[in-house]
């Protein structure tokens, strides 16, 4: 049997619910079954089975990271990327990958220093009829031409400033190295009837959670009070939490507005073997009944806007 190389590889082009998501890193897709019935032995060396509720779910990770709100709160649509094939000319050198309903239902932002900024996205698919199994919700095409070039905003590369609170109890945070933010919606899915898969898939906005992260190496005491910045954090009111970013080839900056910090945890790495004393402050949002945050609206809980 003569060998024969179907290798594929460097996922590209992707497309995700309308949204051109350019800086692709990876794409990671499973699929199965949720339910598997297996019998009792009853004299039986190895039970019978059935296997039943198909899915198909996975993650998208792009340097991209600007997209991060506007993914969670876009229409339901498609995901659509492309592979290299190996071995094979460009012009018919794709495979073509298209993932049906993917609602995504998770988010991760990651910033850190001396790299690009990344953010993640986690979706699960939602069958578009009781018949649609894996295959109606994961199809390919194969012998494609290249994909048009998607551009990325990247950047990331450097947190210019941070700081938390307003007015009188703004705090700085200097020497900033890394950030995280996360937003998990709560997934609700069910499959009844003859559903194949889940036709039911819903993401819901009540009661999603948001948590971050913030690292730096600022050892600043506040004279007065003599507190460590991470004293100061830690017994702060919640408040907005501004970042500005730098952008990739001197593109405009951005800036980063989460609502309603509130810092739970604080820590601090004083080590001989490292260069400076680390320090990291962890939060999550607190919100107020008069003026709730929401995902989208007026009062949002992040939004990534241009530096004016």
């Amino acid at each position: 049997m003569a060998t024969v190389n179907k290798r594929t590889s460097i996922p590209q082009a992707v497309v995700i619910n309308g949204v051109d998501a350019g800086g692709d890193m990876t794409v990671r897709i499973t699929a199965g079954f949720d339910q598997k019935n297996q019998s009792a032995p009853d004299g039986l060396e190895v039970p019978v089975k059935d296997k039943e509720i198909q899915y198909v779910r996975g993650s998208v990770t792009t340097q991209d990271w600007i997209h991060a709100v506007e993914l969670l709160t876009g229409a339901l649509g498609t995901l659509v990327f492309y592979e290299r094939k190996s071995g094979v000319a460009a012009a018919t050198g794709y495979i073509k990958h298209t993932i049906v309903n993917p609602v995504i239902h998770k988010m991760r932002l990651s910033i850190s220093k001396k790299r690009y900024a990344e953010v993640s996205f986690g979706f699960e698919c939602r069958a578009a009829d009781e018949t649609a199994g894996i295959t109606d919700m994961h199809t390919t095409e194969d012998t494609q031409a290249a994909p048009s070039y998607i551009s990325a905003a990247r950047g990331g590369v450097r947190i210019i400033s941070a700081t938390h609170g307003t007015g009188g109890t703004l705090l700085s945070i200097l020497h900033s190295t890394a950030f995280e933010f996360s937003i998990a919606l709560p997934l609700v899915k069910e499959s009844n009837d003859a559903d194949v898969g889940y036709t039911c898939v819903d993401a819901r906005l009540d009661g999603l959670g948001c948590e971050g992260k913030t690292s730096f190496q600022d050892g600043g005491v506040k004279a007065v009070t003599t507190q460590l910045l991470i004293q100061q954090l830690i017994i702060a009111a919640a408040g907005p939490l501004v970042l500005t970013v730098r952008q990739s080839q001197a593109a405009t900056n951005k800036l980063i507005t989460i609502a309603n910090v509130d810092f739970d945890n604080v820590y601090s790495d004083s080590d001989v073997n490292s260069e400076f004393t680390g320090y990291s402050a962890d939060f999550d949002i607190a919100n107020v009944a008069g003026t709730p945050v929401t995902l989208d609206g007026a009062n949002k809980i992040i939004t990534i806007a241009d530096v004016a």
